[in-house]
């Protein structure tokens, strides 16, 4: 056996045994034992499994990934392990328990260690390819700043927050699922993913925590980060590439999601890892059945995590065209390679979704996607309320900013691709498109119907087709277009959900503006340039980064005291943002002291709340009845919505039985 096989055999062993032991091992108060935990169970049901199945399927051969790409794919697939493991468990009789965890989850492990070691013997040599980097210094020291921006707002203060609305749905599913309720995945109205992964937390570990359920999907994000970044690096430069991954390290929503128990995290790791696959076997067609395997199974895991999964086989479908025409002439080796990936993409996705659409509650998720959710009567035209929202995520300032560099991007395509009076037309037109449009989201409505969709779809057709533009662009144009067209056009309430079409957004504008570093270059010398851009990448890293740390880390709240405690110099067109759809922002309710209270028998009986959701006071009361009828206590709480006259003459009722205050939190 050679040093690298040995190796390749004895570091996984050395981590599944010291994962083991900080698992089972009592540890100090100090060291956060509940986190260590998590974080030993998450290794040895995800990353270490993970890391060892990129390795046996593309790992060892002639086209072996790079340490960039072995990271991201082994985090991805991480994902792919914990869902099909834990979606296996839940099937048993009685739920998912720690020794059927333990068993399956490290006879697996040591079955792709086996592997891993036998395919070393035997596997040929290969190389993995990377663009040459002039100065790796340079492009450490930028994975280092994507790290601790990323890092600090996606995991900074994680478990202060209570469990919202919908975190805390998945979390008592969960331990429904622990409790061998064999329908509650069923219930869900999505895929599974957001359960999955705290029961996981919750059966290896005997405790689940706000930091502990959100820790996969913070993870999951980050992670995203890295494969933005690797993508755009794949597909334009470094720079451009580093540059998507700050929009996205600074992005409001994504900050959000990886700070809730909620499946879009893992979506948009999925998406990236699909596309970055894809496109890097059209450029290098190697060890086909591996990666296209590999591609099939992250798709099926961002479609287990949600239906919003599949938009991202748009994309991967033109990537897998290009594939396929390149190969036209040795077509063989793609057509067997795509069959076997798709034979076990379908399998992996089929393990829920075929018994889930034969169930009756299918039918439950059918309207709600449909007459909820998607409408009946479209197109509609959600441009205002996008916009608002997403400046409440992530400034007025970092929207304008994308929304200028998108339009630069057009016009640029335009100027490269057509004869001067064309260009300079379709530039006019464009630039009065935006405008108008800016000044009246709604000038098209005509009627009923709002009619904005039409021009939107003309313009990105036209963006798509323009000639002069390479593949990366016109996939990119294409992704971004049609994603955004269905989401504000022909969805009624995308709320949050207009996220699936970021991705690409910010590779466009990455790349338009590392084109931006580039011109700056040639006309005032590379040093000039390098001050330039690295002051103007601090300064926006200063004022996002402040705006996000205020709103999502900080444990001041700044939502529920928004009049008081909104940061100054930071314009906004609303004086109170919308009450909809707030999702990752800070808010300590009180309602842990509530379920300590309950376990330590201060209170006892039934109880009623303002609280609107049935679902977190489920989780911490647990289990106690929420009765109005004979209620014993009433909780009053500050929620994200403002106060409402319901909730003020709630609370005069209770006053009038005689209820008086015995504690505040």
């Amino acid at each position: 056996m050679s040093k690298r096989t040995l190796w390749n055999v004895l570091l996984p062993l050395l981590v599944m045994a010291a994962a083991h032991v900080f698992l089972f091992l009592p540890l100090p108060p100090a060291l956060q034992p509940h986190l260590v935990q998590a974080a030993a169970a998450l290794i040895l049901t995800g990353f270490l499994p993970g890391a060892l199945l990129v390795q046996a399927m593309v790992g060892q051969g002639v086209a072996p990934p790079n340490l960039w790409e072995r990271i991201v794919y082994s985090a991805g697939a991480a994902y792919i392990v914990l869902v099909g493991g834990m979606l296996a468990l839940s099937y048993l009789p009685g739920g998912p328990r720690r020794e059927a965890m333990l068993i399956l989850f490290d006879v697996f492990t040591l079955v792709l260690i086996a592997w891993v070691a036998w395919r070393g013997r035997t596997a040929p040599a290969g190389t993995a390819a990377w663009p040459l980097v002039a100065d790796r210094r340079w492009l450490l020291a930028g994975a280092l700043v994507l790290l601790l921006v990323g890092a600090l707002l996606r995991l900074g203060n994680l478990g202060y927050t209570d469990f919202q609305g919908d975190e805390a749905r998945a979390t008592l599913r969960a331990a429904a699922t622990i409790q061998g309720y064999e329908d509650v995945l069923f219930l869900h109205k999505k895929g599974p993913t957001e359960i999955l992964l705290p029961t996981a937390r919750y059966a290896l570990t005997g405790h689940l925590t706000e930091a502990t359920a959100r820790l996969p999907f913070a993870l999951a994000n980050l992670a995203a980060l890295f494969a933005i970044w690797l993508l755009g690096w794949r597909l334009f430069n470094p720079l451009a590439g580093w540059i998507a991954a700050m929009f996205f390290a600074l992005d409001g929503y994504f900050i959000g999601f990886a700070r809730i128990v909620q499946y879009q995290s893992v979506v948009l790791l999925m998406a990236a890892l699909v596309v970055l696959i894809l496109y890097r076997l059209v450029r290098r067609p190697q060890a086909l059945t591996g990666y296209l395997t590999l591609a099939a199974l992250l798709l099926a895991t961002g479609l287990q995590s949600h239906y919003e999964g599949a938009l991202v086989a748009l994309p991967a479908v033109v990537l897998w065209g290009v594939l396929a025409w390149q190969q036209r002439h040795n077509w063989r080796p793609v057509a067997v390679a795509t069959v076997i990936a798709a034979v076990a993409g379908g399998a992996f996705l089929g393990a829920f979704y075929l018994p889930y659409v034969f169930n009756p509650r299918f039918a439950a998720t059918y309207y709600y996607l449909t007459d909820r959710r998607i409408g009946g009567s479209p197109p509609y035209n959600n441009l205002l309320d996008v916009f608002l929202r997403t400046t409440l995520y992530s400034t007025t300032y970092y929207v304008l900013l994308l929304v200028g560099l998108t339009v630069a991007g057009m016009l640029r395509i335009f100027w490269r691709g057509l004869r001067r009076p064309w260009a300079l037309l379709a530039s006019a037109v464009t630039l009065l498109f935006v405008a108008v449009t800016f000044a009246n989201p709604g000038w098209l409505t005509v009627g009923d119907h709002d009619w904005i969709i039409v021009p939107f779809v003309v313009l990105f057709v036209a963006l798509v087709l323009t000639p002069k533009q390479s593949l990366e662009e016109r996939v990119l144009w294409l992704w971004f277009g049609a994603i955004m067209v269905l989401a504000l056009f022909l969805t009624e309430k995308p709320r949050t959900h207009v996220y699936t079409f970021f991705i690409p957004w910010l590779l466009i504008c990455g790349q338009v503006a590392a084109l931006g570093y580039g011109w700056l270059a040639r006309r005032t010398g590379s040093r000039t340039a390098m001050i330039v851009g690295s002051a103007a990448a601090v300064v926006l890293v200063l004022v996002f980064g402040n705006y996000a740390y205020r709103y999502f880390v900080s444990t001041d709240e700044v939502m529920l005291n928004y009049a008081e405690l909104k940061p100054p110099g930071y314009w906004v067109t609303y004086d109170e943002p919308d009450n909809k759809a707030r999702f990752g922002f800070p808010l300590n309710n009180g309602w842990k002291v509530v379920g300590e209270l309950y376990r330590q028998g201060d209170l006892t009986g039934h109880f009623d709340t303002n609280e609107k959701e049935a679902w977190v006071p489920a989780w911490y009361s647990r289990g106690v009845d929420r009765c109005p009828r004979d209620a014993e206590w009433f909780f009053e709480i500050r929620n994200l919505e403002p106060w409402s006259t319901d909730d003020a003459l709630k609370m005069e009722h209770y006053l009038r039985q005689g209820f008086e205050k015995w504690g505040k939190v």
